[in-house]
């Protein structure tokens, strides 16, 4: 570990090797605070690479407590790293329903709140689902519902090892990034949005070594991690080992620019009657940002063969009330 850290000291980069090494000594159980620090701001102020994300999400991946899904179906996540302090409603949690209306699995990673102001395990409880589920009862809402959340705390067990160190530094590190690369389903199809542009193809090289066969990972030039309608996205595409990179105009799909402030809520509450509002096919910003978003998981998720199929299939899961159903189901089962 010593020599670990005086590699960061002189700003080199670690090998997967070495992270690997790194990662599993911090979550051991034995590791000092000052090392678990060290390692931490030194990644950051280095700036983390692709070699050290896939080391430490292959030890923290091997640590997960798994969730069982269906033999043989395509399961989607829809998790990002959050991290963009805009202040909107939970666009990827909403995306997720209509997705799962439209008959695709989700396996949705989350948490409570870190920077925004209602986390995905909020809001999701706020509109009665019960969050703290085991393993097999969340497959079992899998299976019922089309849905299910994969609370990441109960799933990861190993990172209680850091918790407190990650509290006390109260500043971004590589821990930010590495959630969405931790899908306890282990999901193969993922869109994932980033808090910043740089890191769009730095994902998709990360997930094309972790071996996922379906991704987008997307940043919006105004800042949102998610597909955005407030004006264009890059998104990185990984399918079949191949990565491009383009951006993506809401106009050309017939999506009028919104303004943020159309999307912004002040608590939990507001976010959840936004997610209501939405699975009430109530048109306008609220319902277009979630709508972009699914019809992208769908195409992510081999349902879909383009963004305009895509967006006929999210339009009638809203339309025919099956994403409510989805919603009404999760919330049902994950009770019961």
């Amino acid at each position: 570990m010593r020599d670990i850290l005086l590699k960061l000291c002189r700003r080199e980069d670690l090998t997967r090797d070495e992270a690997r090494a790194a990662f599993l000594h911090i979550i051991s159980g034995q590791a000092p605070d000052s090392q678990i620090g060290g390692l931490l701001v030194g990644l950051a102020a280095k700036g983390t690479t692709v070699e050290e994300l896939v080391g430490a999400a292959s030890v923290l991946r091997e640590k997960c407590v798994p969730l069982e899904t269906p033999d043989g179906q395509i399961v989607l996540d829809t998790c990002g790293t959050g991290g963009d302090v805009k202040g909107t409603f939970n666009i990827s949690t909403a995306a997720a329903l209509i997705v799962a209306g439209a008959g695709v699995k989700v396996a949705k990673h989350g948490n409570r709140s870190a920077s925004s102001r209602a986390g995905s395990a909020d809001v999701l409880e706020k509109l009665g689902v019960n969050v703290e589920l085991t393993p097999a009862q969340a497959s079992k809402c899998l299976e019922r519902a089309n849905i299910c959340f994969a609370f990441a705390r109960l799933h990861h067990p190993a990172l209680k090892a850091v918790a407190h160190v990650r509290s006390a530094l109260a500043i971004p590190t590589i821990f930010n990034m590495l959630a969405p690369l931790l899908n306890p389903a282990a999901a193969k199809h993922q869109l994932i949005g980033v808090f910043a542009p740089e890191l769009t193809d730095r994902f998709a090289l990360v997930l094309r070594e972790l071996g996922s066969k379906h991704a987008w990972i997307v940043h919006a030039e105004d800042g949102l991690d998610e597909i955005s309608t407030l004006g264009p996205t890059r998104i990185s595409q990984l399918h079949m080992g191949h990565i491009k990179s383009w951006t993506l105009d809401p106009k050309d799909f017939g999506i009028p620019y919104a303004r943020l402030s159309d999307l912004q809520i002040a608590n939990v509450d507001e976010a959840a009657e936004a997610i209501r509002s939405v699975l009430r096919n109530e048109a306008g910003p609220k319902r277009d940002i979630p709508l972009l978003n699914a019809a992208a998981a769908l195409v992510v998720a081999e349902a879909a063969k383009d963004l305009g199929e895509g967006l006929e299939k999210a339009k009638k899961s809203l339309e025919s009330g099956r994403a409510r159903e989805a919603m009404e189901l999760l919330a049902q089962v994950s009770n019961s």
